[in-house]
């Protein structure tokens, strides 16, 4: 049976040799030079490291891990499980864990943007998107998830909720990121504080 090539133009070869030279030039930083770096010049090398890798080899995200994947830590994400199984009963535990399985799918590379919205999540979890806000809330103290609110253009107010993954949790990306952002970020709350207090 034929096997099936996807083809490369020539344009296309070539961007990804330029950006695979790109990417190199950057390795060539030394471990002294970053150190003496702030931290944001620090991840914005490393960001555009691994865009200029994965430009290099677009199709590395396929194969054996369809769609890429996310790091997890074992003791976080058990611990969270078993915390969330202990909520009570009018904090909608099984929704809870249903959005947390969901967020931890569901991540942008590099920066720990939760990619679903609020309606989205709703639907996937079967619930009102009001109900959305009360179930983030929770994972927001237990300190799985923040919480930012970006501006739109236009729109009056706060502008909208956007949620990042704790980096202690889960990660989705480069791992300099990821230990830049986790030195800045605490890791999440013991869980027996949120007893008869979540909302």
């Amino acid at each position: 049976m034929a096997q099936i090539v996807r083809l490369t133009t020539k344009p296309q070869r070539s961007g990804q040799e330029e950006a695979a030279q790109a990417a190199e030039q950057l390795s060539l930083l030394s471990e002294e030079l970053l150190n003496h770096l702030p931290g944001e010049a620090r991840i914005a090398i490393s960001r555009a490291t691994h865009a200029l890798q994965k430009a290099a080899r677009p199709d590395t995200a396929e194969g054996l891990w369809p769609g890429g994947f996310s790091m997890l830590s074992r003791t976080q994400t058990a611990a969270i499980w078993d915390a969330i199984r202990e909520l009570p009963s009018d904090a909608r535990p099984n929704q809870v864990r249903h959005a947390f399985d969901l967020i931890i799918l569901n991540l942008r590379q590099d920066t720990g943007e939760v990619l679903l919205t609020r309606d989205q999540l709703a639907e996937r979890i079967g619930c009102a998107p009001a109900n959305v806000s009360r179930i983030m809330g929770t994972l927001e103290k237990m300190g799985v998830i923040r919480r930012e609110r970006r501006k739109i253009e236009g729109m009056q107010g706060r502008g909208i909720a956007v949620y990042f993954i704790n980096p202690h949790v889960a990660w989705n990306g480069s791992l300099d990121v990821r230990k830049a952002l986790a030195a800045e970020t605490r890791p999440p709350m013991q869980l027996e504080l949120l007893q008869g207090g979540a909302s």
